[in-house]
């Protein structure tokens, strides 16, 4: 349970490190990249499901 909610905190710092990139880059006037945008919402639908994951494990043992 430990693992799962230490690897969900990962995984959404990534997505805060990706994601203040592309508003860093935004305010100079630059568009986010397609695969800025795909890290974003894969890296936040992971991180996502391994916070539920780590929530809902002690429920089911």
């Amino acid at each position: 349970m430990v693992v799962l909610g230490l690897g969900a905190l990962v995984v959404l710092g990534m997505v805060v490190r990706v994601f203040a990139t592309t508003v860093k880059q935004s305010r100079r006037g630059e568009i986010p990249t397609e695969q800025q945008r795909t890290q974003i919402m894969v890296l936040g639908g992971l991180g996502v499901a391994l916070a539920l994951l780590a929530l809902l494990t002690p429920q089911l043992f």
